[in-house]
């Protein structure tokens, strides 16, 4: 990011925002099947464009507790298993018509494959613990779920995925996954597969910052793929492009050399990683063998495999979940196995 920020990610002053202008950010990887939100299943790339162009029900705080978003209130009974979602007054999708509980029910119906003409892969798996969405009036729905579900607010922002689209989007039976229509902040233009993603300002989006300046701040984001890690990189340090995300440890090795010459400013944060991990067939041989899944993990040096592809740089996983997720765990029992020379000499 040449916008803001430092080298460490500390909270410095950023100025005043100036309104105007066009961002032109890195992506790493394009999202070939479109943004049909309960059909797609989207990495980060894709997290990122949806959440230009559609609003989800809820969202995270800075502590990472859920709060209501396009929802004024999300509100639970006592053991959880109806949920009362009251909605914003006054928000209207990018073609004009209104935010009500109907087009938000047949929104979370499609996610769990309760829509007709919406056939959702994975999202049907993930709220199979919901029985019935109901309205109640045109700002205020119920959602009744099979057994407690403390955690559905969660699922109403689900990374960035659900955000709600209009039911001119949602009913589009040959282009849901091209013609966007959300209650972002900006408009889809154009979109030209593997080339580019260009959005505009919503005149008309509900939010303003704390001064009370109209949000975005921004006429113009265009998202451009770059697979290619290093010439993502090199795009932005020769001025192709005005931010990018990078992860990997070579990249961000050449970014932090670039932000210590002044040539660029960078954010970095591990809150809340991503882990890498290799999955085993357990359901053929060697792996339905938990000895040889056993051998391969103490096969592997993890040390040795930080200090060469990740530089010494990202912390070691001991687990699916890193530190601030819900399921993180500080010992999850991994073994440490013993490479000594002497060890694997003796067996």
């Amino acid at each position: 990011d040449d916008g803001g920020g430092d080298s460490s990610g500390d909270d410095v002053d950023a100025g005043t925002p100036v309104p105007g202008g066009e961002l032109v950010y890195g992506l790493e990887a394009e999202t070939s099947g479109g943004w049909c939100l309960s059909e797609s299943q989207l990495a980060v790339s894709g997290i990122m464009v949806a959440r230009a162009i559609y609003d989800t029900l809820t969202v995270p705080d800075a502590d990472g507790e859920y709060v209501p978003f396009l929802a004024e209130s999300v509100e639970s009974n006592e053991d959880y298993t109806q949920w009362t979602v009251t909605l914003r007054d006054g928000i209207t999708f990018h073609d004009g018509t209104a935010l009500d509980s109907t087009v938000v029910k047949n929104n979370i119906d499609s996610w769990r494959g309760e829509y007709p003409g919406r056939n959702p892969l994975l999202m049907r798996f993930a709220y199979g613990n919901l029985a019935s969405v109901e309205v109640v009036d045109d700002l205020t729905l119920t959602i009744t779920t099979n057994t407690p579900w403390p955690s559905l607010p969660a699922y109403l922002y689900y990374q960035g995925r659900v955000g709600i689209m209009a039911q001119a989007q949602l009913d589009d039976a040959e282009h849901c996954d091209q013609n966007l229509i959300g209650t972002g902040p900006f408009v889809e233009e154009e979109w030209v597969v593997n080339d580019h993603f260009t959005a505009t300002k919503n005149p008309d989006y509900w939010r303003t910052d704390a001064d009370g300046q109209q949000l975005p701040y921004l006429d113009t984001v265009e998202f451009r793929p770059y697979p290619e890690a290093d010439s993502r990189v090199n795009a932005l340090l020769s001025g192709q492009l005005g931010a990018l995300h990078a992860s990997g440890a070579n990249q961000i090795l050449t970014l932090q050399e670039a932000a210590d010459a002044g040539e660029i400013k960078i954010v970095q944060s591990g809150e809340y990683p991503e882990g890498s991990y290799r999955l085993l067939n357990t359901a053929k041989a060697p792996f339905d063998n938990p000895i040889a899944r056993q051998a391969a993990a103490a096969a592997v040096d993890l040390d040795e495999l930080q200090q060469v592809i990740n530089r010494d740089m990202l912390p070691k996983a001991n687990g699916p979940f890193g530190p601030g997720s819900p399921g993180y765990l500080e010992d999850t029992g991994f073994p440490d196995y013993d490479r000594s020379e002497e060890h694997t000499s003796e067996l």
